[in-house]
């Protein structure tokens, strides 16, 4: 019965598999292999959101200015709450007298277009891609094209 009994605990610790931590700006532990599919999937999504959404005016490799600011950086230079702001609504943090997007205007940049209707989830993808694409850039991983 002993030997039942630690085949079977054996059996189920075996088929969770082994779960490691890390820890999340909000310092609040996730399981790692979670964070890898969904970074993955970020990338992918942010990739495509990107492309749709800003290739126009910025470039892609995140390290050269385009007809906008070159992006790469951007998640450690500005707070996530300011950047979803700005992202969704630049007219109106410029209209508000918001510092940074007062700064943006008189260094010479225009306002670039609302994207309104992207999702949080959406905006960490996008995000995550361009700091992932300017790591890459700076590592002299080429472009792709498309």
């Amino acid at each position: 019965m002993k030997k039942s009994i630690i085949f079977f605990m054996l059996v189920i610790v075996s088929a969770m598999g082994t779960t490691h931590f890390i820890k999340s700006n909000d310092d609040k532990l996730k399981p790692l292999r979670k964070a890898n599919v969904v970074q993955n999937d970020s990338f992918e999504k942010g990739e495509k959101l990107f492309i749709k959404n800003c290739a126009s005016c910025h470039y892609i490799g995140m390290d050269k200015v385009m007809t906008a600011p070159a992006l790469g950086g951007i998640t450690k230079r500005r707070k996530k709450n300011w950047l979803y702001k700005y992202t969704r609504n630049p007219h109106q943090m410029f209209k508000l007298g918001d510092s940074i997007a007062v700064n943006l205007r008189e260094e010479g940049w225009g306002l670039m277009p609302s994207f309104i209707n992207l999702t949080t989830y959406e905006l960490d993808a996008i995000y995550y891609f361009i700091e992932e694409r300017f790591e890459m850039s700076k590592k002299g991983i080429p472009v792709k094209t498309y």
